[in-house]
């Protein structure tokens, strides 16, 4: 039942995005407060708010130099865009999984290197960093998560993971799933043995914080909480730090919240959004700066394009040198643009 939960709020989320981007026009026109930009609504207070700065354009098409979109993926497995990307020092690596490739941009666009994944399933959904060594593969078609190495050999494979969303690593180097099936996220052991189940819902982060557990940011109407996960079940959190919502209207409250990643100073970065319950306007969209205690020291309110793929792994990234990284498509280009704290 819960995962059907899960599943419907994302779907109603994408509709109701959808649904802005038909009348928002109409819904600015009359209201003086509100603005239209990139097709979103946004109240007066986010008028100055960041914009992305373009890191790299990518054309899409089949080609080795391009990554794959809705024309190339005739079998309709993915959303019509890459389902992952993963920032690197100077540059991103991306998952084109319509091109069944794994492919290193450098930050000047060229590609630098390309790996084969045709042999691994039908579409492969995420992938993960092997520490320096490789790549982990998610495969939740077939239900395999593949582990190969720089060349796209394979290392090993594991069982048992059909619908699984999405993989991460962190400084443990320890594997985590996001399986939405068994309601939980699993973590394997270096030697691929299964050594936790964390129950989960939303809140819950593949994101490792201080010693490995599992950071948790719980959003209600008006309060955010970033806390940690100290043991897997039952589930007891370590409370780290308390984001009120500074907005008096109270129409307006928090509709989503995301903890994106780790630099490579060992700072942690989140995102918190709040929204009008009865406009869907955007009164913030904030990304924030934390220590790993979870004290925040820097943030930035953001522009954003809105995504028409509403189940991806990830739509944001932090890069090492700690900004934070998006996409769009933009004509016939994938657009991968970055915010600086």
């Amino acid at each position: 039942m819960m995962i059907r939960i899960k599943l419907m709020i994302k779907k109603i989320l994408f509709a109701v995005v959808s649904l802005l981007m038909v009348i928002s026009p109409l819904m600015s026109a009359e209201n003086a407060d509100i603005k239209l930009i990139n097709a979103l609504n946004y109240h007066k207070g986010m008028f100055e708010a960041a914009r992305g700065e373009v890191y790299l354009k990518i054309p899409l098409g089949s080609e080795s130099a391009a990554v794959g979109g809705d024309e190339q993926d005739v079998e309709r497995y993915t959303p019509g865009v890459p389902y992952a990307f993963r920032a690197v020092e100077n540059g991103v690596w991306i998952l084109d999984s319509a091109n069944k490739a794994l492919k290193l941009f450098g930050s000047d666009g060229k590609l630098q290197k390309s790996i084969s994944i045709a042999e691994y399933g039908p579409v492969i959904r995420d992938f993960a960093f092997d520490g320096d060594k490789g790549f982990w593969l998610l495969s939740p078609t077939d239900g395999f998560i593949y582990r190969i190495d720089m060349t796209g050999k394979m290392i090993s494979q594991i069982e048992g993971f059909s619908g699984a969303r999405a993989i991460e690593t962190g400084p443990m180097e320890e594997l985590l799933v996001d399986l939405p099936t068994m309601g939980a996220i699993l973590r394997f052991n270096k030697e691929e043995m299964l050594k936790e189940e964390y129950p989960c819902d939303e809140s819950l982060s593949l994101i490792e914080g201080v010693g490995g557990k599992l950071m948790v940011l719980e959003v209600s109407d008006k309060k955010a909480d970033l806390l940690l996960r100290n043991t897997a079940s039952p589930a007891e959190n370590i409370p780290l730090y308390k984001f009120p919502l500074d907005i008096e209207d109270p129409a307006v409250k928090y509709v989503g919240s995301q903890v994106i990643g780790q630099d490579k100073e060992g700072n942690y970065y989140l995102s918190l959004v709040a929204c009008h319950e009865e406009s869907g306007a955007i009164y913030r969209d904030r990304i924030y700066r934390c220590t790993a205690a979870g004290r925040p020291t820097a943030h930035k309110d953001i522009i954003v394009f809105p995504s028409s793929s509403f189940d991806l792994p990830r739509d944001r990234v932090v890069t090492p040198d700690g900004r934070v990284m998006t996409f769009h498509v933009e004509g016939n280009d994938y657009v991968l643009s970055v915010y600086n704290l």
